[in-house]
């Protein structure tokens, strides 16, 4: 993972939560921005006085500033799914952003969704000591190892895009990554069509019997789980399969998230060539 201050140091080529939180949390006291940081404050509006300066929320008490640096991130609001007979479920539902002081221990934990917000979620169910674990995923994508080495090779491709030789790593990862989980890899969209997920872990947990990843579509909620159409290999979204019950309490809705918005800034910032994303 790249530093992003000079004076981190990374314990590994992949840092965990901690490890980057605690890093943000050194480099935020020794600039003393304890002290310039106004939480829980949503910005509306930012506009600029007759001088050229920036006012927040058309309110002064705010400051006066020189300039002003969206740093929204690439993720907004939590996207919520609603699913049919989601009042009918006896247990407790959740999105994946919301986990923070919550605890999987002793459950049966189902995991809506494919993406990099499932991975995090069955990390965090499976180091909370869930009884079980299943994975309802829509769509099968890439999954490739922390390991320096192999991410270094991948990253070697110039084009960054398919070529005619993709099959080459897309081999060798199904029969030295995949392996005997080979049927979890996709049959269409190449390595480099889309974003892989970087993860050692998942394989491990399925293979020790700890989760399980299903490809299939949701039907709806049911008063012990979800009733899911499990797909086999090969058949598209929405395709024919087999109609199951997949009981569990808990529920992680891993759906992603809405695209911030810029909307708080005004409209000649956005003059050519930029634009708003």
């Amino acid at each position: 993972m790249y530093r992003f201050h000079p004076s981190i140091r990374w314990a590994a080529g992949y840092p965990d939560r901690q490890q980057i939180v605690s890093q943000i949390t050194q480099l935020w006291k020794r600039y003393g921005l304890q002290e310039r940081t106004r939480f829980n404050t949503r910005v509306t509006s930012a506009s600029q006085d007759r001088s050229g300066r920036w006012i927040i929320n058309n309110d002064p008490s705010f400051g006066y500033f020189d300039g002003v640096l969206a740093a929204v991130g690439t993720c907004g609001d939590p996207k919520m799914a609603h699913m049919p007979n989601e009042d009918r479920f006896k247990g407790e539902i959740f999105h994946s952003s919301k986990l923070d002081g919550k605890t999987a221990a002793g459950k049966k934990v189902l995991i809506i969704g494919g993406g990099a917000s499932a991975v995090e979620a069955l990390e965090f169910v499976v180091h909370t000591n869930a009884i079980s674990t299943s994975v309802l995923a829509r769509s099968d994508k890439w999954i490739i190892p922390r390991n320096a080495i192999v991410d270094a090779l991948l990253a070697m491709n110039v084009f960054g895009q398919e070529t005619i030789f993709s099959w080459i790593p897309e081999s060798l990862l199904k029969k030295l990554f995949y392996r005997d989980l080979e049927d979890l890899a996709p049959t269409s969209g190449g390595l480099f069509t889309e974003t892989p997920m970087v993860n050692s872990d998942i394989f491990r947990q399925i293979r020790n019997h700890n989760a399980e990843w299903l490809r299939g579509d949701i039907i709806g909620f049911s008063e012990n789980g979800i009733r899911f159409r499990q797909r086999a290999k090969g058949v598209p979204k929405g395709g024919p399969g087999r109609d199951i019950e997949v009981k569990g309490d808990m529920v992680i809705m891993a759906t992603g998230y809405q695209r911030p918005s810029l909307s708080f800034l005004p409209p000649e910032v956005f003059e050519e060539p930029y634009h708003p994303p």
